[in-house]
């Protein structure tokens, strides 16, 4: 894949303010985020994080969840600063699962910074507990906000994923950084620019 010139860079980041802006338009959406006990194929949820995208309000207000496992690793504890004694009484998952599956089935749209990774990790840890996840519509803020930044990356040969910036690593807080990231997306002004300013600037030294 060829790195897109100024027009092409210009364009991805004008679709991603108008997707901000058509978020809240919405009537019905939300904010999701989770925090783990790793990244691998048996890590699970244990904290989960819902912000209602209209009204701002929290759906689930850093619900902990005591994993299947029985611990949280302390690679996982160094970076969201959830512990093996914090979630030890906590519900586990399949008792959070019916709130959390009514919001996955009735937000409208689900926001999430880096869905592909939240979603696998729903997936996983529903797995567990052999429960059926339903289809839910979703958008990932972060591929979005890569296209609004159009910072390329040579070696994977796409925009970069930039960091979630202004989060504190709990999953209600993250899901009001993606809030404040999506806001200042949708303020942004739409720009053009045309290929005569592209060929100026390439003759420019």
């Amino acid at each position: 894949m060829a790195e897109p010139d100024l027009i092409t860079r210009q364009n991805d980041r004008n679709l991603a303010i108008q997707w901000a802006r058509r978020m809240f338009m919405r009537e019905r959406w939300a904010i999701l985020d989770t925090e783990t006990t790793g990244i691998d194929s048996k890590a699970e949820i244990i904290q989960i994080g819902v912000l209602d995208g209209a009204s701002g309000k929290p759906l689930m207000d850093n619900v902990l969840v005591r994993p299947n496992a029985g611990f949280v690793p302390q690679q996982a504890s160094d970076i969201n600063h959830i512990t093996t004694e914090m979630v030890a009484k906590s519900p586990d998952f399949f008792k959070v699962w019916p709130q959390l599956k009514n919001i996955l089935s009735n937000a409208g749209m689900i926001v999430i910074y880096n869905a592909a990774y939240d979603t696998r990790l729903i997936q996983q840890t529903a797995n567990l507990y052999r429960l059926q996840v339903p289809p839910y519509p979703v958008n990932c803020a972060m591929l979005n906000f890569a296209s609004f930044k159009g910072e390329w990356n040579q070696t994977k040969q796409g925009y970069k994923w930039p960091k979630l910036q202004g989060g504190d690593h709990s999953a209600l807080g993250d899901c009001r950084a993606t809030l404040k990231l999506m806001e200042m997306m949708a303020d942004a002004d739409l720009a053009g620019i045309t290929s005569m300013f592209v060929e100026t600037l390439q003759e420019q030294p």
